[in-house]
């Protein structure tokens, strides 16, 4: 007897004394034609239900990085981009080549006139999709092994000047900005982690704070004294209930976006280009290896399990690179 067949009779026996004959009609017809689309195999004594068409194989793949703890914001990435190139190619996946990649990301480059440096992150997420595929034994071969990174133009993301920071600060419109401006720099944290803060999160007594970053990793920040002052000022002239750390006006929680539209108005008024959320993070993470402290400790602080990628978020200022070379070069 067919496995499918089999399915169906073993749901039917267990619902024959339970339901009508009519329900049982329809739920018959309904498994008829549900497991009709897919392919159905017999793994020892269990019975799965695979679903090997390309979409199919990518919501596998998303679920397992999914349990491997990947962000949200990275799974939205990897669903969307490989979804986007299934769906131009409409080719079975094991019979994607490199060039069917390489076709893609060209149209993407003429058509939506699309960056290096956001070619390359394409490029990441079918090399992440693809090497799941082969490594579970879904394709035979790799296209993405053949595909090499493409080279973007390296640019050099400064931090904020001490002048740009009291720009910031005295730009302010009220408490809450000023709180959020200090908790940003002092923290290091990003701008992910700030809106799911609550005020539980944060102990007043030793100024330090609790934070869930990237893979639900949890980790301890610390505050400067002037950023636990303008907080506590802030937290004492609060009148909602919410539990959130910084709140919206009319909002419970200030959200990652608001956050975002709320430093770029700050930034018009001071007169300061290009405020962001992350460079905060990224002139913390400079000014503390200017001061001495070692690369370790700042990659604990920021949250990085590698130190290549905190090499990337500082700035080297260039005065400290004449003045090592001047005492070590003679």
């Amino acid at each position: 007897m067919e496995t499918r067949q089999m399915i169906i009779q073993s749901v039917m026996q267990v619902l024959k004394s339970k339901v009508d004959q009519e329900i049982l009609d329809i739920v018959q017809d309904a498994l008829t034609i549900e497991l009709n689309r897919y392919e159905v195999q017999e793994r020892t004594t269990e019975l799965s239900v695979v679903d090997n068409s390309a979409v199919g194989m990518l919501r596998r793949y998303i679920a397992t990085k999914k349990i491997e703890g990947k962000a949200e914001s990275t799974l939205k990435r990897y669903w969307e981009q490989n979804l986007q190139l299934i769906q131009f190619l409409g080719k079975d996946l094991n019979k994607i080549t490199t060039d069917d990649l390489r076709l893609f990301m060209a149209c993407r480059r003429q058509q939506n006139k699309v960056s290096n440096r956001t070619l390359d992150g394409m490029r990441r997420c079918y090399r992440s999709f693809f090497t799941w595929l082969t490594t579970e034994g879904l394709i035979e071969k790799n296209p993405c092994i053949a595909l090499n990174q493409i080279k973007c133009r390296k640019q050099i993301k400064k931090p904020y000047t001490a002048v740009e920071l009291e720009l910031l600060r005295k730009s302010c419109e009220n408490i809450r900005d000023l709180a959020l401006v200090e908790f940003l720099y002092s923290s290091g944290c990003r701008v992910s982690e700030i809106s799911k803060l609550d005020i539980s999160d944060i102990n007043m007594e030793t100024g330090e704070c609790c934070v869930i970053g990237k893979g639900n990793k949890e980790r301890i920040v610390y505050l400067t004294d002037i950023a636990l002052l303008y907080l506590k000022r802030y937290l004492e002239k609060r009148k909602d209930s919410s539990v959130a750390l910084f709140a919206g006006k009319g909002t419970p929680r200030l959200t990652k976006g608001g956050i975002e539209t709320l430093l770029k108005r700050i930034g018009n008024v001071a007169g300061v280009e290009n405020v962001h959320p992350h460079r905060f993070r990224r002139t913390l993470a400079t000014n503390l290896l200017d001061r001495g402290m070692s690369i370790q400790d700042v990659a604990v602080i920021l949250g990085h399990a590698d130190l290549k990628t905190t090499q990337i978020y500082c700035f080297i200022n260039q005065s400290n690179v004449k003045n090592a070379y001047r005492k070590y070069a003679a």
